[in-house]
């Protein structure tokens, strides 16, 4: 009896104190309790029957199962990092505080892509004409002509400018140079110019006259949907501006001798100006103007002094995008003005009253150019209410200029624009890798890693980055500055790039601070990661003179004038505000981090069109998810028309995205011998989580990017939900993404606890017609954080909604929209519902 009891005690000491011993007082109970435990442990039963037992020293020879031995934690060795960490930096030992899960294990598994045949290159499909056609055999200015060879290095125009001009310059017949225009051509093929020189070529011969002056007013208006393509479009007029007046005197030229004035000046208004600024500079007068389409309705609206009567020329670039943005009101709002306005100024000049010197040919009417890179839907719509008889101009063939022009009746203005399928330049080189949920940040590094290196030697190269909502680029862009390997102790700020673009900007006396105070001044940051590059963000939300000096420093190219050092390489981190018309120097490569969600095919040719453009080549790099894969022949099939690879004509046949495997994306972007590269993407990701936990406000910010990231991820369309879809992904693999270590339901769960505004509160449901309201059936479980059931009573109260045509309509599906209660809340409280 005595060893029984000794057998006992020995037996507590050995397996440590049971459960619930630790509570006051020990009631028989947990006595009870930890007696059954022992003996289910004790007890020989199933695969324990067979496994090594230990016996004890007492006679009865008690079994029990031997205790496994624990494996050891792999470590990852400091210097196996090493090339990742700044020079000085030692990685830290110390054991992290939460359980941290590997980024190598429970991934899906993924099958290696298929190894496609060598790919011919393609001859450019936007490249300038190597024929023997020149801009003086269009009929553009001599003048003109020499400033655009010796200035500006342009001496063959491309297939749409070869269409165009002849069109504007020396028209066949007077009723085509009455007509309307409808420029259709591919991204990056020089549409700018193909409607600033007949405008120049148009306005300069009012030069020879002395009393021509910007007084005159508005005589040309250029219409871009955003601030970064209106600036843009700004710089190449006033390049084109700075022309010579008079050629030389002894070139024998008769017009050597003519005497001309330099009275044309171009002007921007695309807000962030004080309305006193840009009403000072429209009263002086502006003969070509450039504008974001918001802005010049209300000075048109408001501006008495605005003089756009004698208005010859009206361009609306980028017509695709007008519409999307929601400008079709605005639109019409601008044409009508322009046309009373007109109507005004000649009353004055009937009754007499007008106070100007000099004639003025009344009788030519204004001329509208509307030019976009596809024909959709919306864009007919719009061209039918704008273009009066229009003619439509677009670039079929480079070999043949007489096919190059098709005429539109005047009854068919607004059906009678055949769509065509939106390709891509056929030199551009498209790539995809699939990349498990959990690899995403890591990968981004990896390859802006390998890229980089790939430019080494050649200053001035430059990346864009693509994201799906601002959150994520603020997110990305402060992880990636601020940042560093092997360090725990307080992060410091993005550096700040010497540049103080943001105060000198076109916008006078616009003033770059919001509500974040200085950290929206700050343009440029640098990682230790990406070393040599500087990294840049844009967006919408961005201030005007902080998104000008960023897209002004990520376009800066290395010069021996230049009076800053510019960096050897340039990131930009962008939402779909950069996809449109911007026509970025040096851009070798674009990374679609997330895929498009509006748009579809369109807009991904939008965005891989940043590079490869005027002839040159470059790279197209797009991450999909494991669930994702089906999109690669999706976007593929839109491309080519819906024709197969084999019965597609032309460079469709090679519209193709080759397949990259992860492992060769990590390996190159973080080197190392064999699977070595697992312990530096480890290194680099613990890093990332390290940083997001230094701080209340970095995990709020990753947060609150992972909250956005799924909203966005919501708005797919219908017709593309069999792709994208909030149930295909694993949220605790994606929350990883975000450098996140907690688990979704600790992010959904407490808004007050995790810092995340907008959580729904427990015992609250949302009813069908929006409204909060007490819920008496469901109960919210607190402790547990049922995540799927919270979405699945939220969504379907709040009713099946999916995007289609650019509105919510109801899909009639009982397919799930939102993927977490507190990103539906918050979505209902801003949307006031």
């Amino acid at each position: 009896m005595d060893d029984g009891i000794v057998l006992n005690i020995a037996d507590d000491a050995f397996t440590g104190p049971v459960k619930g011993s630790g509570k006051k007082a020990g009631r028989w109970t947990d006595r009870l309790n930890a007696k059954r435990v022992l003996k289910r442990k004790t007890r020989p039963s199933g695969k324990a029957a067979h496994q090594p037992y230990h016996v004890s020293d007492d006679e009865n020879h008690e079994y029990r199962p031997a205790k496994r031995p624990r494996p050891e934690k792999p470590s990852v060795d400091p210097s196996s990092a090493s090339s990742l960490l700044p020079s000085g930096a030692v990685p830290t030992s110390r054991p992290p505080a939460q359980i941290i899960s590997s980024l190598f294990s429970y991934n899906p598994k993924i099958e290696a892509p298929a190894i496609s045949a060598q790919k011919i290159p393609s001859k450019p499909s936007n490249a300038p004409l190597t024929d023997a056609s020149t801009f003086a055999d269009l009929g553009l200015h001599p003048l003109l002509t020499a400033h655009l060879s010796t200035k500006l290095n342009i001496t063959k125009p491309t297939s749409i400018q070869r269409a165009t001009l002849p069109i504007f310059m020396n028209p066949l017949s007077e009723d085509m140079a009455a007509r309307d225009v409808f420029i259709q051509s591919q991204t990056g093929s020089g549409k700018t110019l193909s409607f600033l020189l007949p405008i120049i070529q148009d306005l300069f011969p009012l030069s020879t006259h002395s009393y021509i002056d910007r007084s005159i007013g508005t005589l040309a208006i250029i219409i871009a949907p955003t601030r970064e393509l209106a600036k843009q479009i700004s710089d190449v007029l006033e390049s084109l501006l700075q022309l010579r007046l008079r050629p030389e005197a002894d070139s024998g030229d008769p017009e050597s001798s003519t005497r001309l004035t330099r009275w044309l000046v171009s002007g921007l208004l695309s807000g962030g100006a004080t309305r006193g600024h840009e009403k000072a500079r429209l009263r002086k007068g502006i003969p070509i103007l450039v504008s974001t389409p918001g802005r010049l309705l209300d000075h048109l609206q408001n501006t008495s002094s605005f003089n756009v009567g004698k208005c010859r020329w009206l361009v609306l670039d980028e017509a695709d995008r007008l519409m999307e943005l929601g400008f079709e009101d605005t639109i019409k709002g601008i044409v009508q003005g322009l046309d009373g306005r007109r109507n005004l100024a000649l009353q004055a000049v009937s009754e007499g009253k007008s106070m100007e010197v000099g004639g003025w040919d009344w009788e030519r009417r204004r001329r509208t150019v509307l030019c976009s890179a596809t024909i959709r839907e919306d864009v007919q719509k719009l061209a039918g209410t704008t273009l009066i008889r229009p003619l439509m101009i677009k670039a079929l063939d480079t070999d043949k200029p007489d096919g190059a022009i098709s005429h539109i009746d005047h009854d068919a203005s607004a059906t009678g624009l055949s769509p065509e399928k939106f390709t891509p330049p056929s030199q551009l080189s498209q790539k995809f890798v699939v990349v498990p949920l959990k690899l995403r940040l890591v990968a981004l590094v990896a390859l802006l890693r390998s890229l980089l290196a790939q430019t080494h030697g050649r200053r001035g190269s430059k990346i864009i980055v693509f994201l799906s909502c601002t959150d994520s680029v603020d997110f990305h862009w402060r992880l990636l500055g601020s940042s560093s390997m092997g360090s725990d102790g307080p992060e410091e700020s993005p550096k700040v790039d010497a540049e103080k673009d943001a105060e000198d900007s076109d916008e006078d006396g616009a003033s770059g601070s919001d509500d974040d105070g200085k950290e929206d001044e700050k343009i440029a940051a640098q990682s230790p990661l990406l070393p040599d590059a500087s990294i840049f963000r844009l967006h919408g939300s961005l201030p005007t003179p902080v998104r000008l000096a960023s897209l002004r420093g990520f376009s800066a190219t290395p010069s021996t004038k230049s009076k800053r050092p510019v960096p050897s390489s340039s990131i930009l981190l962008c939402t779909s505000v950069a996809s449109r018309g911007l026509d970025l120097p040096l851009v070798r490569a674009v990374i679609q981090y997330d895929l498009p969600t509006e748009n579809g095919a369109t807009e991904y040719v939008h965005r891989v069109g940043r590079t490869a453009r005027a002839g040159k080549g470059g790279e197209a790099w797009s991450l999909v998810a494991p669930s994702e894969l089906e999109w690669v022949k999706w976007v593929e099939g839109k491309m080519r028309g819906g024709l197969e690879e084999d019965t597609a004509t032309d460079h469709k046949a090679n519209i193709t995205l080759e397949g990259a495997s992860i492992e060769s994306v990590l390996s190159k972007g973080y080197g190392g011998k064999g699977s070595e590269y697992e312990q530096r993407a480890t290194e680099v990701q613990l890093s990332f989580e390290r940083w997001v936990l230094n701080r209340k406000e970095n995990a709020d910010l990753a947060r609150k990017a992972f909250l956005s990231h799924m909203r966005a991820y919501a708005t797919h369309p219908s017709n593309e939900k069999h792709i994208f879809h909030v149930r295909h992904l694993h949220i605790g693999h994606l929350a990883k993404a975000f450098a996140l270590r907690d688990a979704p339901k600790t992010i959904t769960d407490g808004g007050k606890k995790n810092g995340v505004k907008g959580t729904v509160k427990p015992k609250q449901r949302i009813s069908k017609n929006g409204n909060h309201k007490p819920d008496k059936v469901h109960d919210w479980d607190e402790r547990t954080g049922d995540t799927e059931h919270r979405m699945q009573e939220i969504v379907r109260a709040q009713g099946r909604l999916s995007r289609k045509g650019g509105k919510m309509v109801s899909s009639g599906t009982d397919e799930f929209q939102i993927a977490s209660g507190a990103a539906l809340a918050k979505l209902a409280q801003s949307s006031q519902i």
